[in-house]
C-alpha cells in the first residue's frame, strides 16, 4: 500500500495528464468562472464531499425503449452543447473552466427489470447522493434504465456548476425531442446553444459599468 503522500502525488499527476490530453485534442483555452459558479465552488470548498450541488432527473418511458436511439440522442446533445462538456481545472490554485472536446460516449444501461419500484427509487436516491469529482472530470452522468419488457428511462445527473433547474428542463426536452425524431426517422435538428463565454462578457461589462459601481458604493455604506 502506497503512503498517503505518494498516493496524492500520483492522483495529481493523473489529473494533470488528463487535463493536458484534453487540450491536445482540441479543448478550449481556460477562462474564469462566473460569479455564480465561483459561489458554488466556494461552497464546495467550504463543505467538501457533499452532494448538495448535484441535480438529478429521471425520464420515464412507457413502451418499447430503443436504447440505441437514446444513446444517439444523448451524444448529439453532448456534441452540440459545449457547455455540458465544461470542466474545471486549477491554475495556480485558482479554478478556471474549459470545454473538453467531444468524444462519443457509450452510456451504461442498468437492468432493473427484476427490481421492485422501491428498489429502483432507492438506487436513484443513492445515485443522486454520489459525490462528483470537480476538477478535470465530466460534470455530468447519464444512465439508461431498463425497468421492464416495455418500460425504461434515462437518469440525468448534473453538477450545479454547469446546470440549474431550468437548464435541466431544457436538456430533458432536447433529448426527448431528439429521441422522438430518431424513432420517427426524421433528421435530428439541433439549434446551437448559447455560449457561456457570452454570459461572462456580459457579466464583466456589467461589473465595470457606472451603475454597478454606484451599487457597490451604496452597499459598502449600508
Amino acid at each position: 500500500m502506497l503512503p498517503p503522500r505518494r498516493t496524492a502525488f500520483i492522483r495529481n499527476c493523473r489529473r494533470v495528464v488528463f487535463s493536458l490530453s484534453d487540450f491536445l485534442l482540441g479543448a478550449t483555452d481556460p477562462y474564469p468562472l462566473s460569479l455564480s459558479q465561483q459561489n458554488i465552488w466556494d461552497v464546495e470548498r467550504a463543505c467538501p464531499d457533499t452532494s448538495v450541488n448535484n441535480i438529478c432527473t429521471t425520464l420515464h418511458i412507457q413502451g418499447r425503449v430503443d436504447f440505441s436511439a437514446l444513446q444517439r440522442a444523448i451524444n448529439l446533445v453532448l456534441e452540440a452543447d459545449g457547455s455540458l462538456r465544461t470542466r474545471i481545472t486549477l491554475s495556480s490554485r485558482t479554478p478556471v473552466q474549459y470545454q473538453a472536446p467531444y468524444r462519443p460516449e457509450q452510456v451504461p444501461i442498468y437492468d432493473f427489470s427484476q427490481t421492485s419500484q422501491e428498489g429502483i427509487e432507492s438506487w436513484e436516491e443513492a445515485f443522486t447522493r454520489e459525490i462528483m469529482a470537480l476538477t478535470d472530470a465530466p460534470l455530468y452522468r447519464f444512465v439508461l434504465l431498463r425497468t421492464g419488457e416495455n418500460s425504461g428511462g434515462l437518469v440525468i445527473k448534473m453538477h450545479h456548476l454547469i446546470s440549474d433547474g431550468w437548464t435541466q428542463v431544457l436538456l430533458c426536452n432536447r433529448i426527448g425531442q431528439l429521441y422522438l425524431d430518431l424513432l420517427s426517422g426524421r433528421e435530428p435538428h439541433l439549434h446551437p446553444s448559447p455560449s457561456d463565454r457570452d454570459h461572462l462578457e456580459e457579466e464583466a461589462a456589467d461589473l465595470a459599468s457606472p451603475a454597478s459601481g454606484r451599487d457597490r458604493d451604496y452597499w459598502s455604506r449600508v
